[in-house]
């Protein structure tokens, strides 16, 4: 028994719409895709046919976005911390700086069960995706990197070797990319910096640090270094255009 699938168009503009074009998406081996657009045409009873299409490229594929986007999403000022953006995926850059962090460790390997400090945090990349998955990594120095800037192990615990954050006790922002891309940014740092961090997630080292991890943070949290200890950081052989490449699920 076939099933006819039924929906409307609300429109928020005065004058109604009516259905102009169709994209036919098709999917291949090794997960190949394209799209092809037709023209539609209507008959006298008003019945839509759809005619043989064109391929979309990829202008004219931007050019769609862009119109389904413009009445939703409003222009705004780019912040000099943002590197990188497209539909889903939004990246930027948190410059060093002192900042509070917080630990929440039962062990008492950080001296107390919760310990929470202001000490220096080095130059850190996120990325985030409109579906909430996020991810970071440190970068040594204070120039705004650029997308070959080499990328390093973020020296936080909760964060896997892949750069994902772990969300357990993390409050997410949400609501997708609405609102400007500076709010969005500010909403993803308070985020990661009002969160307890809890235990190393990496299958390799954190850091670069006699002692390990702990010994790392309880130095830190203790006073022992003015400044971030860049020599701590451990490298991971990739920049930030590699990895935004490579986009995809992530462990968290």
């Amino acid at each position: 028994m076939t099933k006819e699938l039924e929906f409307r168009v609300i429109e928020e503009a005065v004058g109604g719409v009516a259905l102009d074009s169709a994209v036919l998406i098709y999917r291949g081996a090794n997960s190949a895709t394209f799209a092809t657009v037709h023209p539609i045409h209507h008959d006298d009873a008003g019945a839509a046919t759809i005619l043989p299409g064109r391929p979309m490229t990829m202008l004219a594929v931007a050019r769609l976005a862009k119109r389904l986007g413009s009445a939703r999403r409003p222009g705004g000022f780019v912040p000099m911390n943002l590197l990188y953006q497209d539909l889903t995926t939004m990246a930027w850059w948190v410059p060093p700086a002192r900042r509070h962090i917080w630990f929440r460790c039962t062990g008492g390997e950080l001296g107390a069960p919760e310990r929470g400090e202001s000490v220096p945090h080095p130059g850190l990349v996120f990325a985030a995706t409109s579906d909430r998955t996020w991810r970071v990594w440190a970068v040594k120095g204070c120039e705004r990197p650029s997308e070959a800037t080499p990328l390093f192990q973020a020296p936080y615990f909760n964060v896997y070797g892949t750069g994902a954050i772990c969300q357990g006790n993390v409050d997410v922002p949400t609501g997708g990319f609405a609102g400007s891309v500076a709010d969005r940014i500010e909403a993803w740092n308070k985020a990661f910096f009002d969160s307890f961090f809890t235990h190393p997630n990496t299958q390799g080292p954190l850091v670069n640090y006699k002692g390990g991890p702990y010994r790392f943070w309880r130095d830190m949290l203790d006073g022992r270094h003015a400044v971030f200890p860049e020599s701590a950081l451990v490298p991971l052989g990739t920049s930030l255009a590699q990895v935004l490449d490579r986009r995809g699920p992530d462990g968290g």
